[in-house]
């Protein structure tokens, strides 16, 4: 089934420019008109087509064109309720997690449409509140990994609830009323439902990477004082008080909310990294590794982290340091033609082209659709990797240095930490400048710093570059770092 040809001539003649920043490129993939383009999904079948679910309801899916007008949208499955994850079986089988299940969509007579919709599992609860969304990630091993998103005190719920319902739950910010909110499920092959890991606020996408670790981002706000970006493991608690109601061990009598801070901070597991909300990232959505190789740039093997509410694709650099991770952060991409409300990304089979969904969902100014963003081949100048030494950090950089680099006038460092409670977001605290002892010359591609202070247990180091370029002229092409220090080299 496919839509009617007016709409796609009438996107053709909508379409924007294309905008480039070297060596990447992004262009604008318009949907007919009359769809609306609020992207919740998206992923690629095994034969190359691209699939996305819309958040009003329907699944569609086009292959690819050299140009980007070109898509030819056809219908796959209709009828869902705010399919925000994704899982491709094969090129007849996809599936989705709506609001209030994980639903398999099956085209069995083989017309390019799914005529079964079966639901796989169904364990939490929904009260109706816009803010519930989920996600998943397949777990290699036939099951799946589930976010279950909290409600919000912006928008109503309702008055019956699917699940149960805790009236302790319903109190806060964002708040849990219903079974299982602010928590990641594991649910297997045979749909048996195991609590996992509990505190998040609005965990908008995780990532199981391909060394077998699940990651997952949150969203600023209550608990939250930054963005944070975790390394998810079973029992573990990430900071949102309201997602206890639900824990089987947790004392009924006893309110969440009415804990004390120092209660909370020792109980609950820290982010890998923290991501400065005006700098960064403001709304962490789903997290992708990049293609190991040189197939995407010099950055194979870190992660992309998308911004749902900033025009910004963020990257990061993630190391283990005496047994927990920990890492750097800097943009991967912002403004210059991406639009807000980056909510999914998925890479090209080839792995050259990074596709983009977006919804903004009514914050700030409205922005929906689909982007791509393709590689050109030729590397940039930047920092490849940031970690960390015993004294200060390592700079790895995509291309000769200058002999003149390794200058501490080239860079300037401050540290901050961050403290979360149930306000909404939090400021830098203890924020000062921080010298340098040394700045030498590694090798033709490598600095090392060394700082008068460096300190674990949640520090985040700012560091400022600017002043060089490459033994060949190409300029910088990002100066703003932040590395988390959870803990030092031993």
């Amino acid at each position: 089934m496919k839509f009617p040809n007016i709409f796609l001539i009438v996107a053709v003649a909508l379409a924007p420019a294309i905008y480039s920043s070297e060596p990447y490129t992004i262009e604008t993939i318009p949907f007919p008109e009359g769809v609306p383009p609020e992207v919740g999904a998206i992923g690629f079948t095994p034969s190359g087509d691209l699939a996305v679910a819309l958040r009003r309801s329907d699944l569609i899916v086009a292959t690819p064109t050299q140009d980007p007008t070109k898509f030819e949208w056809r219908l796959f499955a209709s009828g869902l309720h705010n399919a925000c994850g994704m899982n491709i079986v094969s090129d007849d089988e996809i599936i989705v997690s709506q609001m209030a299940e994980l639903t398999r969509l099956v085209d069995t007579d083989k017309d390019g449409s799914a005529d079964l919709y079966e639901s796989l599992a169904s364990p939490w609860g929904m009260s109706g509140n816009y803010h519930e969304t989920n996600h998943l990630v397949p777990d290699g091993k036939g099951g799946y990994f589930v976010a279950i998103g909290t409600a919000s005190h912006n928008g109503p719920v309702f008055y019956n609830v699917k699940g149960d319902y805790s009236k302790v739950g319903r109190r806060g910010r964002n708040f849990a009323a219903a079974t299982w909110k602010g928590w990641v499920l594991h649910i297997d092959q045979e749909g048996e439902t195991t609590p996992w890991a509990s505190g998040f606020r609005m965990h908008n996408g995780i990532l199981l990477d391909s060394k077998g670790n699940l990651w997952s981002g949150d969203n600023q706000g209550d608990w939250k004082a930054a963005t944070p970006f975790y390394h998810v493991e079973q029992g573990n608690f990430y900071g949102h008080v309201s997602s206890l109601v639900w824990d089987p061990d947790w004392d009924s009598a006893i309110d969440p909310l009415d804990l004390p801070l120092e209660k909370i901070n020792a109980m609950k597991t820290p982010p890998a990294i923290q991501l400065p909300h005006a700098e960064m990232n403001r709304s962490a959505s789903e997290p992708v590794e990049i293609p190991e190789g040189d197939v995407f740039g010099p950055y194979g093997g870190q992660i992309l982290l998308p911004d749902n509410n900033g025009e910004r694709l963020t990257r990061l650099m993630l190391e283990e340091v005496d047994g927990i991770y920990q890492g750097a952060c800097a943009q991967f991409w912002e403004g210059n033609g991406l639009r807000l409300g980056n909510n999914r990304i998925v890479f090209s089979p080839d792995k050259t082209t990074l596709y983009v969904g977006q919804t903004s969902r009514g914050w700030g100014q409205i922005a929906e659709g689909l982007q791509r963003i393709s590689f050109s081949g030729n590397d940039p100048f930047d920092v490849k990797t940031m970690t960390l030494t015993k004294t200060g950090f390592r700079l790895e950089f995509t291309d000769m240095l200058p002999e003149d680099a390794a200058s501490s006038e080239h860079f300037k460092f401050t540290r901050h930490r961050y403290e979360d409670t149930g306000n909404y977001g939090g400021d830098k605290l203890d924020e000062s400048e921080i010298g340098t002892t040394e700045v030498r010359l590694v090798d033709d591609r490598t600095i090392e710093i060394d700082l008068e202070k460096l300190e674990d247990s949640g520090w985040v180091y700012e560091m400022k570059m600017d002043g060089f370029s490459s033994a060949k002229g190409q300029g910088l092409r990002t100066g703003l770092f932040y590395y988390t220090v959870n803990r030092l080299k031993p």
